[in-house]
């Protein structure tokens, strides 16, 4: 089997989890607004307590005009941020994690259920020649290949 039949193959198996995978083309695209975010309160945490520069008008929106006007009130503000963007993209990870994961695994379930499908249609003649050892690692090991280059291979190239 070429190289291009096996991928058009792959991208058939995975057609049935475009919904997951967009969901990790989204997560993809937060990871980017996280890190964008992230000199955030460095930069607040500078500019506004060390220098005398306003808090930023999108920040200044949401922050009481009491912790506005004092260094401790910005400096918490700023701490704060830092915390929920690290929370923030530490939940985006994770999502990606569980998602990657269980799209990995229900392929990996649909590859070992199609090959003991056709192990169990082999005649027992083929099965005696080369011994069920021989299948079962196949279809333990096998699949196990399979799942390894779909996972790092498509989903990849679908979030890209």
């Amino acid at each position: 089997m070429t190289g291009l039949r096996l991928w058009e193959r792959l991208l058939g198996e995975a057609r049935a989890y475009r919904r997951h995978i967009g969901g990790l083309f989204i997560l993809s695209l937060l990871s980017s607004v996280f890190a964008l975010l992230t000199p955030l309160p460095l930069k607040i945490a500078v500019d506004s307590v060390v220098g005398s520069q306003p808090l930023p008008g999108f920040i200044a929106v949401l922050v009481p005009a009491s912790l506005s006007h004092s260094q401790t009130g910005v400096l918490l503000v700023a701490a704060g941020l830092f915390v929920l963007i690290s929370l923030l993209k530490q939940l985006q990870q994770f999502g990606s994690l569980v998602l990657t994961t269980y799209i990995g695994e229900k392929l990996l379930l649909e590859f070992r259920s199609r090959l003991f499908a056709h192990a169990e249609r082999l005649s027992l003649a083929y099965h005696d020649s080369r011994g069920t050892a021989d299948s079962t690692y196949r279809i333990q090991y096998d699949a196990t290949a399979i799942q390894s280059i779909a996972v790092t291979g498509l989903i990849p190239f679908f979030t890209a």
